[in-house]
C-alpha cells in the first residue's frame, strides 16, 4: 500500500537514493554503519545508471542484473555483491511504499548463497598471554585487562563494552546485563577472573581516570576520562598483540568468537552458548560447532549407535 505522496516529486534517480536513506535512517531505525552501506552500494548504481536510466519507474529487473553482473565482472566480492542486492532490494520495497512503481523491480534479485565464514578463534593459550599482556599496576593497565577479560570471558561485543555503565554490573551475583542488537537484553555471568579485575579497576584505577574530569557514565574510559571509541578499543587490542607477538590478525570480535569456541569446546550446550551471545537465531550461533571439532569428535564417539562397541555396558 502505497503512502500519500508530498506535493513535489522528485523523478531523479538520486533524489530518491537520498530520500530511501533518509527514511531509512528515521523511520527504519536502521544504524548509522548500516545507512553508510547503503549509502555506498546506491552511489555506486547511480553512477553506474547514470546514462542509462534517470527515473526509478524505469528501473526493470534485466537492468539491475546487468548492473550486478558488472559488478561481479570487476572482481566485487561474493559477500559485497550479496549485500549490494539486498541494498537493491531494499530500495525497490521502497519505491513501492511511495507509489513510485507497482511492482519492486529488485524483487526477484538474488545472489548466490555465500557460504558463512569461520570466525578466527585464537587458542586458549594465546588468549591467557593476550589478557595477561597490560600492567596490572598502572590505572590504564588495570582498565586494558578488565576490558580484554570481558570480551573474552562475557563474549561481548565491542560496541557493547563500551557502552557499559557500572550499574550494568553485579559483582555480588557475579553477572552483568548487557543491551545487545536490536535493543535485546541479556544477562551474563561472570567468572572469577573477570570479577576480580573488575573490582580492581573499579576500586583502583577508575576514580583516578575520572579524577578532574567531567562525570561519565560510561564505565571504561579514557585517560582523559572520556568514553572508549571502537577504535580506541582495537588500537589498544592491537597494541597488546604487538607486545606479546600474537596473531596481528585477532579482533576484539575474534575474542568473542574464542569465548563461544572454547565454551562448546568444553562442552557448553549450543543454546546455553546462544543465549550468552545474544544470538536471535541459534543458526547463527552454529557456525561455531565448526570450529570446536574435538568436541564434536568426543560427542560422536560416545553417542552415536554405530560407536556402540566401543562403550561398556
Amino acid at each position: 500500500m502505497s503512502r500519500p505522496s508530498s506535493t513535489i516529486q522528485p523523478t531523479a534517480l538520486d533524489q530518491w537514493t537520498d530520500r530511501f536513506l533518509a527514511y531509512a535512517a528515521a523511520e527504519r531505525g536502521l544504524a548509522a554503519n548500516t545507512i553508510t552501506a547503503y549509502a555506498r552500494d546506491l552511489t555506486r548504481f547511480v553512477d553506474w545508471a547514470d546514462g542509462r536510466v534517470a527515473n526509478p519507474a524505469l528501473l526493470t529487473p534485466s537492468l539491475l542484473q546487468e548492473f550486478l553482473a558488472a559488478e561481479r565482472a570487476r572482481g566485487l566480492a561474493p559477500r559485497s555483491a550479496a549485500r549490494l542486492a539486498a541494498t537493491l532490494r531494499g530500495f525497490g520495497r521502497y519505491l513501492v511504499l511511495e507509489g513510485v512503481v507497482a511492482i519492486s523491480p529488485a524483487s526477484e534479485l538474488t545472489m548466490r548463497r555465500v557460504p558463512a565464514a569461520l570466525p578466527l578463534a585464537p587458542h586458549r593459550a594465546d588468549v591467557q598471554v593476550l589478557l595477561d599482556t597490560p600492567p596490572p599496576d598502572t590505572p590504564l593497565g588495570r582498565r586494558d585487562r578488565a576490558l580484554l577479560e570481558l570480551l573474552y570471558s562475557a563474549g561481548l561485543r565491542v560496541s557493547e563494552v563500551i557502552a557499559l555503565r557500572p550499574p550494568n554490573l553485579d559483582l555480588d551475583a557475579n553477572c552483568v546485563r548487557v543491551v545487545g542488537k536490536g535493543s535485546r537484553e541479556r544477562v551474563v555471568p561472570l567468572g572469577s577472573h573477570a570479577r576480580a579485575r573488575l573490582d580492581d579497576y573499579l576500586g583502583l584505577a577508575r576514580p583516578t581516570l575520572a579524577a578532574g574530569h567531567r562525570v561519565r557514565p560510561e564505565l571504561f574510559l579514557s585517560h582523559r576520562g572520556l568514553p572508549l571509541s571502537r577504535q580506541a578499543v582495537w588500537k589498544l587490542l592491537k597494541q597488546y598483540l604487538r607486545r606479546a607477538c600474537l596473531d596481528p590478525r585477532v579482533s576484539p570480535h575474534s575474542l568473542r568468537h574464542a569465548f563461544a569456541t572454547h565454551l562448546l569446546d568444553g562442552g557448553a550446550d549450543l543454546r546455553a552458548v546462544q543465549a550468552m551471545l545474544g544470538h536471535a537465531d541459534v543458526a547463527t550461533t552454529q557456525i561455531y560447532t565448526h570450529v570446536a571439532p574435538r568436541r564434536l569428535r568426543e560427542v560422536h564417539h560416545r553417542f552415536h549407535p554405530r560407536n556402540a562397541s566401543t562403550r561398556t555396558a
